[in-house]
């Protein structure tokens, strides 16, 4: 491989890392200290899960969240958090 072949193809991979990492993916955190059961509706699947107290996961960017009677659609690098019964994203 020439190194003009080496160096471009460096470039284009950082070009295209840096997006990713800027964004991540979606979080939730549970702030209380109750288990709350969430669904993440991805296209045509839906995924039934639980959050435990005090804890945070990982989520999937272009799903919905639905938890705590609240429903949020998920984009990269979305935080939310339960705290006091009530869900909050930024």
């Amino acid at each position: 491989m020439s190194k003009l072949t080496l160096i471009a193809s460096l470039a284009l991979a950082a070009a295209l890392a840096v997006p990713a990492a800027a964004g991540g993916a979606p979080t939730l955190h549970n702030a209380d200290s109750s288990e709350y059961s969430y669904d993440l509706e991805c296209g045509a699947s839906t995924t039934h899960s639980s959050i435990a107290g005090n804890t945070t996961v990982t989520l999937s960017e272009g799903c919905t969240l639905k938890v705590a009677g609240s429903s949020k659609d998920l984009r990269g690098g979305m935080a939310c958090e339960i705290s006091g019964g009530s869900l909050s994203c930024r």
